[in-house]
């Protein structure tokens, strides 16, 4: 029987890069915030030897603050495994969609402070591996989303904080699926900006070092797209949003939605 080589186990939080493959996805099985955040965690811990066809390991404990409510680890790993997610590549000089899987076999102590030994799945380690876009993600921001919308726009802002272009144009049905938005909630526009978009841009206002806005565009009076502008903030704003992350959660969303504008424009609301 071959032995199967493993990475040493790392139990403490760092920051990493993301392919942009595993950013602008289209989630098949929608994905809540914590199973984001383990996801995360597992590509961090793995991130050295991730392209590697092996085992990895992490402790339980550091996946631990990920949780929210009666979240546990078992649950969220059983949702990553059978999750599917369609990402955008090149496939013989064309565009194509390819569908993967997140994670693959893995095994997990019973003890709560044991270890949990996993595998990403072959095609996703080729997608890693033949990926020439990342973005920088902070773990300390991750943790202080309360939205996985929120998450989700700043690993797209991240994604694309390095080019010249400062702006990206989204349909409404692109937005709700790159966000992980579930077809059958917030379908009117009003609910969407209310209950996902206006939320998911105070937060990464306020926690990250990024500034952006969604604009809404009108055909009409219908919203059919939204633009998205991003800039990167001066050392003071820089400074407000690192002050923020060390302060205790309660009593941020007042914090923050007493400092931080509306993000989309009032006149989309009513549609």
């Amino acid at each position: 029987m071959t032995k199967i080589k493993t990475t040493s186990v790392r139990c403490g939080p760092v920051d990493f890069v993301k392919p942009s493959e595993l950013i602008d996805i289209h989630e098949i099985s929608p994905l809540s915030l914590t199973d984001r955040r383990v996801f995360n965690q597992l590509i961090a811990n793995a991130w050295e030897e991730i392209e590697d066809d092996k085992e990895h390991i992490i402790c339980k404990s550091a996946l631990m603050g990920a949780m929210t409510g009666n979240d546990r680890i078992e649950q969220n790993i059983l949702k990553l495994m059978g999750a599917i997610v369609q990402v955008k590549i090149q496939k013989d000089g064309e565009q194509a969609t390819q569908r993967v899987h997140l994670l693959g076999t893995n095994v997990e102590h019973d003890r709560k402070d044991g270890l949990l030994y996993y595998r990403f799945p072959d095609e996703l380690r080729e997608l890693i591996a033949n990926s020439n876009v990342w973005a920088k993600i902070s773990q300390d921001v991750m943790f202080a989303f309360s939205s996985k919308y929120s998450l989700a726009l700043y690993e797209m802002v991240q994604k694309r904080r390095n080019l010249k272009m400062q702006r990206e144009k989204f349909s409404i049905p692109e937005i709700r699926a790159l966000l992980g938005v579930p077809k059958t909630k917030l379908t009117r526009f009003a609910d969407l900006n209310k209950y996902a978009l206006k939320k998911a841009v105070e937060e990464v206002n306020a926690l990250s070092d990024m500034e952006i806005r969604l604009v809404p565009l009108k055909r009409g009076r219908q919203v059919t797209d939204l633009e998205l502008w991003w800039f990167e903030k001066d050392i003071a704003k820089a400074k407000e949003a690192y002050a923020e992350l060390q302060r205790h959660k309660v009593g941020r969303k007042t914090r923050i939605s007493g400092t931080i504008e509306t993000p989309v424009l009032q006149q989309a609301i009513g549609n």
